[in-house]
């Protein structure tokens, strides 16, 4: 006798007997062993893909515990259907509150474990929702090949498509130059107001001359600036080392500072009570906060705020969730600037559609304009193939006409 659906709690899990993945509590510690897999599986020793992967772990929990109530184990089509209308639509509800910090002071999301706290900061873009959907279906995938689940749910639905490069979202030079002077005009009447300013100029300024993604600039250290020096001219150069930990594919790269970067990154350290250039034996994070950790001094706290500023003991800036709202803030400042006339209200919308992913795309085509060969570029971006970084021009148009003439044409004459 089949029980009646109401009487059926489908947060239960209904794993297959047998199955590869050994003894597991529910779906989410199913999904924990595959995630350990995927981690052992790495080659290129970057940490990134499974972080990535257990961020859309949180998202999906999410979902099956306070919207559709059903574990993943019992999932059919018609779920699959529901959790990507979810993705193209969140509910109020859905994403994570805002606490007011108070004194005017910004504030912040809600931790986990604190009311109103989601995983979800922000409505997911397209490429957002499709990388979620990516994850899902290679969760289903890996539980369907070790015997978990009987079918698999997206079986019929496919991987998502992957997000392409859209090598026109870039900003413009003089827009970008635009930001900058806007932030440097802003009135900054307390210590932490200059700190976050400096802080935040940095940030614009290391994306657009760096060529980093958000997840390299929060996971990287001080000590990332490094100095070079040349055996044959003895100059020395400063440059940025992306490590294998943080670079997408475990792909590390070493890129050249410009002196517009190093006086940028010397001034907002100098706010931060910091010396003005880095030493290769600071671990402490790339971006700080203007406010302050725990400290202990002779096993003492520290209780005064003013003396763990004296310390150091700065708190860190290390999610792209954080990073992208900041940046987006700062351009926001400016587009409602450009609003105001009517010759840039087309500046001022694509400001607002700009992410920190722009200025990545920025310091591609800026690279190449400036006569920096296919493969140093591709290099500097740490492009596994150069087929990605060609997207920023028309090469593949011109290797296929200049194909078409030597079979069609013959060689050139000489006039």
């Amino acid at each position: 006798m089949i029980a009646p659906l109401a009487a059926i709690d489908l947060m239960v899990p209904v794993p297959q007997p047998d199955h590869g993945l050994g003894p597991v509590e529910d779906d989410w510690d199913a999904a924990a062993v595959w995630l350990r897999s995927v981690a052992r599986k790495s080659k290129n020793g970057s940490e990134e893909t499974v972080k990535t992967y257990a961020f859309h772990l949180a998202k999906l929990r999410w979902y099956c515990e306070n919207v559709r109530r059903v574990t993943p184990s019992r999932w059919n089509l018609q779920d699959v259907e529901a959790f990507k209308e979810f993705l193209e639509e969140l509910p109020f509800e859905a994403l994570c509150a805002r606490i007011d910090a108070g004194k005017g002071r910004p504030g912040r999301y809600a931790k986990q474990g604190e009311p109103g706290h989601t995983p979800f900061r922000i409505q997911p873009s397209d490429g957002s929702r499709a990388d979620i959907e990516r994850f899902v279906h290679a969760m289903f995938r890996a539980w369907h090949t070790s015997g978990y689940i009987r079918l698999n749910p997206m079986a019929l639905e496919g991987a998502g498509t992957r997000r392409t490069i859209n090598a026109h979202r870039a900003i413009d030079v003089d827009v970008h130059a635009l930001v900058l002077a806007t932030m440097e005009r802003e009135r900054c009447d307390t210590p932490a107001a200059r700190q976050i300013n400096l802080r935040d100029r940095f940030i614009l300024v290391a994306l657009r001359e760096l060529g980093l993604r958000a997840s390299e600039i929060v996971g990287s250290s001080m000590n990332a600036f490094e100095q070079l020096s040349d055996p044959q001219t003895k100059r020395r150069y400063w440059i940025f080392h992306v490590t294998a930990s943080v670079a997408k594919g475990g792909k590390e790269r070493w890129v050249p500072v410009t002196d517009t970067l190093l006086k940028m990154l010397e001034g907002y350290r100098m706010e931060f009570g910091l010396s003005p250039q880095p030493t290769l034996s600071e671990k402490g994070a790339l971006l700080l906060s203007p406010y302050t950790r725990a400290v202990l001094i002779a096993g003492k706290p520290v209780r005064s705020a003013n003396d763990r500023r004296y310390f150091g003991a700065w708190k860190e800036l290390t999610t792209r969730q954080h990073l992208f709202a900041r940046v987006k803030a700062r351009l926001a400042t400016t587009a409602a600037m450009l609003d105001a006339d009517s010759e840039t209200k087309r500046l001022a919308d694509d400001l607002r559609k700009a992410s920190p992913h722009w200025l990545r795309h920025t310091f591609a085509k800026s690279a190449l304009l400036q006569g920096q060969s296919m493969r140093e570029v591709a290099d500097l971006l740490g492009h596994t193939s150069m087929d990605t970084t060609m997207v920023y021009t028309k090469q593949k148009a011109l290797d296929a006409i200049r194909a078409y003439e030597r079979e069609h044409m013959g060689p050139a004459s000489e006039t």
